[in-house]
Order: structure tokens, then C-alpha cells, then sequence
């Protein structure tokens, strides 16, 4: 009947307008919800029940149904707040949280109140682990999958790999010259007007010796007029053949020239030498430096050389005492290889074995055996006083080996005032200007490293020295009785070499590690390094990084390479003394060798790094004519530090400052967004599930593939619109009385079909 169609069809707009209030007060009650996102009803009327009319068929409607139900995803605006780890997503997306209870519990929320617990987990209120990338401190990128952010609250030390040290050297320093002085007598008749020589023939040679350890020989030959009481003087490259310098009838007793090897500047004074009557001869004041040998020796036999009586060549130390040497020698036909020993202080009668210490009972200075090398150096026993010992001229046809001395004069340098034996390593007055940096070992402990500066003997050239405190120097080296020993194998050939006398040149050097030089233009711009150096950490011998044309040099002997990754030189350090095993490095070099793994490898910046040249970066050091200053430095090690504070940027990357002072961007925070978000399932909790209708989520960068950005330190709000709701609620509310009256009328005319009975 129509009345009872009618009852029912009052009662469906009851049923649906109940839904939608029920939707209002949903609506309303999540107003402060963070993120909450208000729900939107939709009616339908529902499907007409066909009647007949008198113009045809006619369709009836049956009330009304709840056509769909689903949230509205519009951006809610933002809160401000003071908890860095509120986030909120300012464009589409969702985070991702998982509950770390149960697999396969993944939810998306828009509720960006997150907070740390107690593992370091970044987790909403709920406990769920928000989802991310880890990065990757030296490149920035993420890496791997995505997975639960978990903040590290500890920083662990990081050692330094890397120190830039930016000042400027003053460029009104003056060069410093190296004064040998010349003494002795030199007579010229007066009556004669003629020169008077010295040497009458040839020149007069000496050896001066410069950092690199080649011996420049040059000699020198002085004429003087005691008439005109004036000079001539020449001065000669005798490794050459040429001349350097010379003059006649000069009233200067000083004459300055370029050393060959380094074009440092020298200068021979003879202002003391005497003109009495009697013999001549000029000497230069110095140790003995350099031992050439020539000849020939008998192959396959031992030879010696003996330096000990007064009738053979003099070895003079540096207090100008005889040193009683023994140099044997012997060439192997069967591999063109050389052995050789050199002992101090050795045994009376010469030994047919000096290996046999019944027969040679001296102290053993140097020895090699299998060596392809002619030209050695030791040191004088118990000294650092370098003797080069070259035979490069040393036939093998037979015969007996004759030697030459040469006197020696050194350039200082600041490698050469450096002694690691005394308290102050060294003097104040050795250097123009020093900073100092600290840096870090792999377990966080702090070291002062401090580059000293001083002008050379060439303009607008600068030497420095970088070294540690010596104590703190834990190389092998400084442990060792007998540091110096080399091996190679160079196929079935083993060659050795010990310089059993360098032991104390090594604990001089504790504590040094680089030596160099730098050249500047007349811009005041570095125009290379060159005559660089490191010391070896298992020997201790200096190991050249950068040759003196200022080039790297390929594949230095220590086996690491001269430059570091960034093209800066690399010094070796090693501030643990922990013995770790061998390994080879590195794997793509010409010449593998074995060298330590628990070393520290430190690139040196100065603000210019090796590219095919020397090239500077924008803040780098000069050499302007103002005062000796440090412009900039740092260091890339830190100790270990505990987590202060954490920021977000609009990446969503989530950076940790820690109390050693590192800022770390630890992890990027992953969104995903849905094809038809609409049709995610809430599970409560401003929470939201995955369904087949949703399809799968699509993750992602923030800021990337349609993804929003992150707002830090917000939360987004509510999106209701409480005026919106209040006016559905009143058409709701009116909706529902003009049902009711339907049912109520409708019930009245029943009332009145049922009393027609009466």
C-alpha cells in the first residue's frame, strides 16, 4: 500500500541523513586532530519502483541512500611548534610507519608528530617506526632501502684524512745565503804585477750538498795581484764542464752564485785568507761528505779500500776528527750485481769475508748485497753525518780501486735544524713563522700538528717542515734497533740493503712528517712544489713525494702514493703503534710492495692541488709583502662526540649536530603517495591502510614525482571547516524533522484508513 511505501521511504532519509550527522560529529570532534581529514557523505535516492498512470507507466521513488562515504585530502594549514622532529607535508603524500611488532604492517600517515624513544628510533605516538634512507656522509646520497630512521646518538671519532692550512709568508723576508768561508794563504810577488794562482793547475774541488742528497761538485780557482792588491776568481761546474761565474781584477773578496741542482744561492768568502811568503793553500772548512771510488776491482772477489792511516784519504767528522773506515766491494759476473760493506773503526787485518765477524770485528755501517745501485750513502757511527759513497766510475776488469774525499759543505734547512733527540726539536731562530692544528687518530685522541715556514737561499722560494710531537710519533721506525732495511724481489734476485748507521739519523727524524719547498710567482701565487718529501714509516728514511721539476713523482718508494685523492701531498703518520698485518697497496701500482695498513694517511692542502700543473683554489697561500699570517685552517678528523640536536630541511633530510662538532645528515625521510588516496582504509590513529582500490603506493623523494615537501618543525592541522559543518548540520537537522513529518502524517492517515471501519 502507498501509506506503508511511504512510512518506509521516511524512514531511509532517516537512516541516511542519521549517517551524515554521524559524519558532521565525526567531523567536528577531530577538529584538533592533527592531520585529521574531514570525511565528505554524498546522497543517492534509491533505485523507483514502476506504477501504472493514467499517461503510461509511471516511476515511484523509494527514499534515500548513502551514495559515498570518503575523506577529503585538501592541505590543512600548518602549526608552528619547537619540536625539530614535527614534520608536516606541504603538497601530496603520506610518511610511511611500521609497527615493529608484527611483518608486514605498513601504514601511511599524515600525522607528522614524531618523537625519539629510547633506541633511537624516530617513532609517531603510537610507537611506529617512521620509514627512510640512510645517507651517505661523503657523497650526500642516499643508499640502500628503505627502512626504520634510527638516529645514532653518539658520533663515533673520525680520523683525519685531510688538513688545509692557508696563510700567507711574508714576502719582504729576505733570502738566505750560504756563506762558506775560505782560509788559508795565497802569496803573489808584488814585483812581478802578475796573478798568482791557487791551484797553479785545475781547480780546487769541493762537494756541496743540497736537500735532495745530490752532491753538486764544484770548483773554485783563485788568482790574487799584490800589486794591484786585486782579484780573479772562477768558479766551475765540474760535474759539467762549465763555467759558473768568474772576473778579473775584482776588489771583492765574495763571489755568490746558483747552485746547479737547486739554483740556490751560495756564496765563497775569502776575506781571511792570508798573504804571507810561504806555501800556498786554501782550504774550505767541513766534514767529509762525499767518497768516490774509480779503478777497477777483480770480479767475483772482495776488495777493500782502507781510510785509516794518515797516509790514506782522510774521513773528518764534524768535530774534525779522523773516522777509521774500511770500504769492502765485490761484483758478481754471474748477475752484474754488486755487494758491499762498510765498516768503522775495523779489524787490522783486512778480512777475505767481511762477513765472517772473526775476521772483520769493526762496527758495520751500510751493506748491500745484489745491488743494481752505484751510489750509496751511510752515516758516520753513532752520528747523522751523511756520507754519499759513489763507485759509478768502478771498473771490473781487474785491477786495484783507488778513492777520493771530498769535503763537504750543507745548506741549513729546517729538515736539518729538526732533532727529535732534544727537547725543543727545534730552535726558534730556524724558522720565520709556525701554526699549529689539531688532528685526530682513528680513536679520537687529539694531536697537535705544526707546519713551520722559513725562506730559502732562492727568492721567492719558501722550505717547510710539518711534523707531530715526537713522542707521540708511533711509526715503526721509532721502535726499531735497525730501522733502515730494504728488500726487494726482483725476480729469482733478492736485493737487501741495511744502513745499520742511520739508527740515530731515524730518532732525529721522530716526529717529522713532510719536507718541502714552495715556489711562488711574481704574483704571489704558489707556482709549484717541488723537492717534497715524506718520511718512510717503516725505515725512516726520507721518501721523495714531489721531484725537483715539481712533478709527483709515480710510484714512490714507500709504495703510497704521492698525492692524495684530492691531489694534495699525502704524508704517513701513525699515532697508535698497533701492529696490523701486511697488506698490498696499492693494487694498481706498477711496483707492488708490502706496506702497513694501520697507517694514517694525511693530505696536506695549501690551497693548491695537482691537475697535469699545480693549480690554486680560490682561498689558497701566498706570498704577499705583508706579515706572516694564517688565513684559514682546518682538518677533517674529529674526535667522538654525543648527539645535541637534530634538524629537518624541506628535503626531509634529518641532519644530527653533535658536540665534537660535527653536522652529519644521517637520513632522508620517505613519502609515498597513492594513484586514489580516497579509497585508503582508516585503521584509527590518523592512521591509513593500503587496499586494492587505493592501489600500491608509488615512493619517493620528497619534493620529487609529484611528492610534496617537508615543513619542519609544523604539524599540520585539521582540515575541517567547522562553518561548512555547522551549515550541513543544520540542513541535515532540517532534512531529518521533514522526514520524520513524512512518517508522523503518514502514520496520521493510517489513523484515519483504519477508523472508516467504525
Amino acid at each position: 500500500m502507498g501509506l506503508t511505501d511511504a512510512l518506509f521511504t521516511g524512514t531511509s532519509g532517516l537512516r541516511a541523513l542519521g549517517h551524515g550527522m554521524s559524519v558532521i560529529g565525526d567531523n567536528v570532534s577531530n577538529l584538533n586532530t592533527t592531520a585529521f581529514k574531514g570525511a565528505r557523505i554524498s546522497f543517492s535516492d534509491v533505485m523507483a519502483q514502476s506504477i501504472n498512470t493514467g499517461a503510461g507507466s509511471g516511476q515511484l521513488g523509494r527514499g534515500a541512500s548513502i551514495q559515498a562515504l570518503y575523506p577529503l585530502f585538501t592541505q590543512g594549514s600548518f602549526e608552528s611548534t619547537a619540536n625539530p622532529t614535527d614534520m608536516a607535508i606541504a603538497g601530496a603524500g603520506f610518511f610511511i610507519v611500521k609497527d615493529p611488532k608484527g611483518t608486514g604492517n605498513t601504514f601511511y600517515t599524515r600525522d607528522g608528530q614524531f618523537v625519539i624513544d629510547k633506541e633511537g628510533y624516530l617513532v609517531n605516538a603510537g610507537g611506529l617506526r617512521v620509514q627512510g634512507w640512510r645517507i651517505d656522509e661523503i657523497t650526500g646520497d642516499i643508499t640502500g632501502a628503505i627502512t626504520d630512521i634510527q638516529i645514532d646518538r653518539s658520533s663515533p671519532p673520525v680520523k683525519t684524512s685531510k688538513i688545509d692550512v692557508i696563510t700567507n709568508l711574508d714576502a719582504r723576508e729576505e733570502t738566505r745565503t750560504k756563506l762558506i768561508f775560505l782560509s788559508g794563504n795565497l802569496y803573489d810577488d808584488p814585483s812581478d804585477g802578475n796573478y798568482t794562482y791557487f791551484p797553479p793547475t785545475g781547480y780546487y774541488e769541493v762537494v756541496i750538498r743540497d736537500v735532495d742528497g745530490k752532491d753538486n761538485k764544484i770548483g773554485i780557482r783563485l788568482g790574487y795581484n799584490a800589486a794591484t792588491q786585486k782579484w780573479a776568481y772562477e768558479i766551475y761546474n765540474l760535474e759539467t764542464n762549465q763555467p759558473i761565474v768568474s772576473a778579473v781584477d775584482s776588489t771583492s773578496t765574495r763571489v755568490s752564485f746558483e747552485l746547479p741542482s737547486t739554483k740556490e744561492v751560495i756564496s765563497f768568502d775569502w776575506s781571511g785568507v792570508t798573504h804571507v811568503n810561504g806555501p800556498n793553500d786554501i782550504k774550505m772548512p767541513g766534514r767529509t761528505g762525499r767518497i768516490e771510488l774509480s779503478g777497477d776491482v777483480d770480479p767475483d772477489t772482495w776488495e777493500y779500500i782502507d781510510f785509516i792511516a794518515p797516509t790514506d784519504p782522510q774521513v773528518i767528522d764534524a768535530n774534525g776528527t779522523q773516522r777509521k773506515l774500511r770500504v769492502y766491494i765485490r761484483y758478481d759476473s754471474t748477475d752484474s750485481r754488486w755487494d758491499y760493506r762498510v765498516f768503522e773503526n775495523p779489524a787490522a787485518t783486512p778480512a777475505t769475508n767481511p762477513d765472517d765477524p772473526t775476521q772483520e770485528t769493526g762496527t758495520l755501517l751500510v751493506k748491500g748485497d745484489n745491488s743494481d745501485e752505484t751510489n750509496i750513502f751511510f752515516f758516520l757511527d753513532g752520528t747523522t753525518q751523511r756520507i754519499n759513497l759513489d763507485w759509478s766510475n768502478l771498473g771490473y776488469g781487474g785491477g786495484t780501486p783507488t778513492a777520493t774525499v771530498f769535503t763537504l759543505q750543507e745548506t741549513d734547512t729546517l729538515l736539518s735544524y729538526w732533532d727529535a733527540r732534544q727537547d725543543v726539536p727545534i730552535p726558534s731562530t730556524a724558522y720565520s713563522y709556525r701554526t699549529t692544528l689539531t688532528v685526530y687518530d682513528s680513536l679520537g685522541t687529539p694531536h697537535e700538528i705544526t707546519v713551520y715556514y722559513n725562506p730559502t737561499t732562492k727568492d721567492n722560494v719558501y722550505e717547510f717542515l710539518v711534523a707531530c710531537n715526537p713522542n707521540e710519533d708511533m711509526r715503526d721506525f721509532t721502535k726499531d734497533t735497525l730501522p733502515m732495511q730494504w728488500q726487494y724481489e726482483e725476480g729469482t734476485i733478492t736485493q737487501k740493503l741495511q744502513i745499520l748507521s742511520g739508527n740515530v739519523q731515524a730518532k732525529s727524524l721522530k716526529g717529522v712528517l713532510m719536507y718541502g719547498r714552495l715556489e711562488f710567482d711574481n704574483q704571489g701565487n704558489v707556482k709549484k712544489f717541488y723537492e717534497t718529501y715524506r718520511v718512510d714509516a717503516n725505515t725512516g728514511a726520507l721518501v721523495q713525494v714531489v721531484d725537483t721539476s715539481g712533478n709527483p713523482v709515480p710510484d714512490p718508494v714507500d709504495k703510497f702514493s704521492a698525492l692524495g685523492p684530492h691531489g694534495y701531498p699525502l704524508m704517513i703518520a701513525d699515532f697508535l703503534g698497533i701492529d696490523f698485518p701486511y697488506d698490498i697497496y696499492p693494487p694498481n701500482s706498477q711496483d707492488q710492495g708490502l706496506v702497513r695498513n694501520d697507517l694514517q694517511q694525511i693530505e696536506l692542502n695549501f690551497g693548491y692541488f695537482f691537475k697535469d700543473s699545480w693549480r690554486s683554489e680560490s682561498v689558497r697561500t701566498t706570498q704577499y709583502a705583508t706579515s706572516n699570517a694564517t688565513i684559514f685552517y682546518d682538518q677533517d678528523g674529529f674526535g667522538p662526540g654525543a648527539l645535541e640536536s637534530i634538524t629537518v630541511d624541506n628535503q626531509g633530510i634529518i641532519t644530527g649536530n653533535y658536540s665534537n662538532g660535527r653536522v652529519i645528515p644521517l637520513w632522508m625521510v620517505s613519502l609515498a603517495n597513492f594513484n586514489a588516496p580516497e579509497r585508503l582504509q582508516k585503521v584509527g590513529g590518523n592512521l591509513f591502510k593500503e587496499t586494492t582500490h587505493s592501489g600500491p603506493p608509488v615512493t619517493g623523494k620528497p619534493g620529487s614525482n609529484g611528492l610534496g615537501t617537508i615543513a619542519p618543525n609544523s604539524i599540520e592541522q585539521s582540515n575541517v571547516d567547522l562553518g561548512e559543518q555547522f551549515v550541513k548540520m543544520i540542513i541535515f537537522q532540517r532534512g531529518f524533522q521533514a522526514d520524520s513529518r513524512i512518517i508522523t502524517v503518514s502514520d496520521t492517515m493510517l489513523e484515519e484508513l483504519i477508523n472508516l471501519k467504525r
